[in-house]
This record gives structure tokens, sequence and C-alpha cells, in this order.
């Protein structure tokens, strides 16, 4: 039985596709967003996160610890020591603040299939379905493409929200298993695109291509971050890429500083992003009008 690394199953999800769905997330990405929400995605293997300001201090992860990682910071809250972590979990159980958070465990298409099923009636009376994210979910391989093969076969709506950054080859196996795309465009310039990202761009475009070329629904989707791909030039030549394809919609994702709780946890330098205030937020949707496209915030 095929499986695969998963950090993450959220149930009546309504932003991740059309109705109701569940949202399978796949741990692994080949990108580095220098913005990315989710630093525990992109790494493919477990990673225990520790949120100090829930600590209370109760010692037990120390008196567990198999490494000898556990270390105290003022006397009061219990952290560690990176050099020694070996990620293993084994402090997770023990810690009733939920200060200790596993990130990442192996599970076998049956058992996420499992999940999924259990909201099957909402589904199918809002039009929803399975979406799978990440992370980047192609990077699951195998075991990824056999749970959109079972998601076929119990006729579920699937959707993909990738970073188009995956084989060719194995993108066209996942073209003929889905329904629709959510499909980010992070930059159009190849070498801003390594800056922001640390890969190019040219795969990625590829794949974009051979996703509107076909008969699948495809959303184009673009993280909005100030100062690194809200300029003129950036916007124009998204509109007249999309252009080529009779395309005007675009999906806007600006810029939050949500999961910056999530780098302390992982011990990971903080994202030098900022956020939108709305009067700003308002001239880069009014640099998308002017360049003939429709952005819609989500």
């Amino acid at each position: 039985m095929q499986q695969g690394m998963i950090y993450n199953i959220q149930r009546m999800s309504t932003e991740d596709g059309p109705g109701l769905r569940t949202t399978v997330f796949l741990k692994g990405c080949p990108l580095r967003c220098l913005w990315c929400s989710n630093p525990e995605s992109q790494m493919l293997s477990p990673q225990l996160m520790v949120f100090e300001h829930l600590c209370t201090g109760c010692g037990r992860c120390a008196e567990v610890c198999p490494s000898g990682a556990v270390v105290t910071k003022n006397g009061q809250t219990y952290n560690r020591d990176m050099d020694l972590c070996i990620n293993c979990g084994v402090c997770e159980p023990e810690c009733s603040a939920k200060a200790r958070v596993m990130s990442g465990s192996l599970m076998g298409v049956d058992e996420v299939m499992d999940v999924v099923r259990k909201d099957n009636l909402f589904y199918h009376n809002s039009g929803g379905g399975v979406t799978f994210g990440g992370g980047e979910p192609a990077l699951g391989g195998d075991f990824f493409l056999e749970l959109l093969r079972a998601s076929r076969d119990e006729g579920l709506h699937v959707c993909v929200d990738t970073s188009g950054f995956c084989p060719e080859d194995r993108f066209k196996e996942i073209i003929q298993l889905t329904d629709l795309f959510l499909f980010d465009c992070k930059h159009m310039d190849p070498v801003e695109h390594v800056r922001l990202t640390a890969m190019d761009n040219v795969l990625i475009l590829a794949n974009l291509r051979t996703a509107l070329d076909s008969d699948v629904e495809v959303r184009i989707r673009m993280p909005l971050v100030p100062g690194m791909n809200d300029s003129e030039a950036n916007i124009t030549a998204t509109a007249a890429f999309l252009k080529g394809y009779g395309r005007q919609d675009i999906d806007v994702m600006p810029c939050h500083a949500f999961g910056r709780n999530k780098y302390m946890a992982l011990n990971l330098p903080l994202p030098e992003t900022g956020s939108y205030a709305p009067e700003d937020l308002q001239r880069v949707l009014e640099r998308f009008a002017g360049c003939g496209l429709k952005p819609h915030i989500v």
C-alpha cells in the first residue's frame, strides 16, 4: 500500500474549491517562497514545532526526551536544542498544553480516504469534493497519484492546489485525474522567480500552458506580496500571458502574517514581508484592472 507524508487534513473547507470540501495537505515542497505562511509544509520529513508561548513549564517533555534536546528558557518555559532534537515526537503526547506539536505523519491511501469519505453527503449536497494541496502535492509521487485515482473511483470532484513545479510527464498524468486546478502564478520573470522562490518558472509556465490547453478547469492564483510581485511590470506581463488564453479573471491572495508563530516554533528566521494597508491594496488591484484583468480577493 502506498504511503505518503501528510501534515494536515482539513474538513469542511470552503476556500479550496467549490462547495464544502476536505483539503488534504501533503508535506514537502521544492520551492522556498519568501512569504510562505506554512513553513512546516516545506520539508518531506516530520518536524517538531514548539510553541513556547503555550508552555506551562511542567517539564514532562524533558523527562521523556531520548536525546536530551529539551532546554529551559528563563527557568520557566521549555524549548529545545536544535542540534540535539531528532524530531521523534516522543514529547508531543506528554504536553497537555499542546505547546509541542508534530507536523507530518505517514499515512496510507486508505487511511486518507477514510477521512475524506466522512463528509460524502456534504460534498454531494454542496457541489464540493476533495482538494489536494501542500506544500506541493505533486511531490507526493505515486502516493499522490493513488489518492487522485481513489478519489475519482469514489466519484468525488477533485481539485489540485499546485505551484506547477512538477515534471511535465507527471503533470500530464495528474491532469487526467483532476477536475479543477488552483494554479499559483507567483512571478512572470524567471530571474525574479528564482530570487523569490529559489526556483525558476520555466517548468511552471510549461505546465500552466498544458493545463490551460486542456479541458480541465483552471483558476489562476497570485499570492500578492508588497514590493515583491505587485509591480506594474509583473502585473502587465501576467495579463499578457493570460490574455493569450482568453483569460481575464485572477484570484489574488494578499500577504498576511498568520504564519509567523510557525517560524518561531520551528526556530526559523521570520520572513521579511509586510501586509497591505487597505489603500495600498486598492492601488494594486487598480493595476490589475488597468491591464484588463479582473482580480478576486480570496
